[in-house]
């Protein structure tokens, strides 16, 4: 039997690379009245995608970008390369797990809140392999 990665240990993952390399605090639920700037990530999407020799999975990841109410786009544009800069490293996953894959899908939209803050969407995926298969 093996063990798959859970989306905890993968959010948590995420959480503290966003942090370290950005210094920008990264939720994964956003707590009221939480001033701007911040990230929030969420998990879109799990799908299998196992090969004739290793158990993977590939998980999409939505990283929202807030930045602080401005008349200016440059703030939010900022937190889109800082977390794209960010995630150039890979994150770090526990040690049963492998990270094969990790991929920038590129802002899915930049909007404007009611709130007058800047709301961008950065799609990523992350492929991790947890077992490999073998012929006895």
């Amino acid at each position: 039997m093996y063990k798959q990665l859970g989306l905890v240990d993968l959010i948590k993952a995420i959480q503290t690379k966003v942090e370290n390399r950005t210094r920008v605090k990264c939720y994964d639920c956003v707590p009221d009245n939480v001033p701007s700037p911040f990230y929030f990530v969420e998990v879109i999407g799990k799908r299998p995608a196992h090969s004739k020799t290793m158990y993977r999975d590939i998980f999409t990841v939505w990283i929202h970008a807030i930045a602080e109410p401005k008349d200016s786009s440059v703030p939010i544009y900022q937190l889109i390369n800082n977390l794209e800069e960010a995630l150039t490293e890979d994150i770090e996953l526990p040690d049963w797990v492998q990270l094969i894959m990790q991929t920038n899908n590129g802002v899915q939209t930049i909007k404007t809140d009611e709130s007058n803050e800047k709301h961008a969407v950065i799609a990523y995926e992350f492929m991790v392999c947890y077992g490999f298969k073998c012929k006895i």
